[in-house]
């Protein structure tokens, strides 16, 4: 998967070691740069790691308290680098650009919207 040009790069980047809470929060009006309108509410979510991403060894927590979670037009979830991947030289200079996938619906017509975020993983 190419990574959408107006992708958000979150400016917290990622060492291979860490485990990263990250949260993306929507915007709602009536621009049309706002994610939701006015009134529209999220009903149901999934946060999914694209092949690229899981084969780069990134690995989302998905059970217990610390799964993806959505409150207050606020995705939230855990990220971390799974142990025989931390040392790769894919994380050296400039890093690796990891995208991950918001997939939700609304209460507007049972509307489906993907929102892609990226994470940077590089040694630090």
């Amino acid at each position: 998967m190419a990574i959408p040009l107006l992708a958000q790069t979150f400016r917290r980047r990622m060492d291979p070691r860490d485990t990263l809470d990250l949260y993306v929060q929507l915007s709602q009006g009536e621009t049309l740069r706002d994610v939701l309108q006015a009134g529209e509410t999220v009903t149901n979510f999934n946060v999914v790691l694209p092949p690229e991403s899981y084969a780069a060894g990134l690995r989302l927590i998905s059970e217990g308290e610390f799964a993806p979670r959505y409150d207050a037009r606020v995705f939230a979830f855990l990220v971390y680098i799974d142990l025989p991947k931390q040392a790769s030289p894919l994380f050296d200079g400039t890093g690796f650009l990891a995208p991950v996938e918001l997939t939700f619906a609304t209460n507007l017509s049972d509307r489906e919207k993907q929102y892609t975020v990226v994470v940077r993983v590089v040694n630090k």
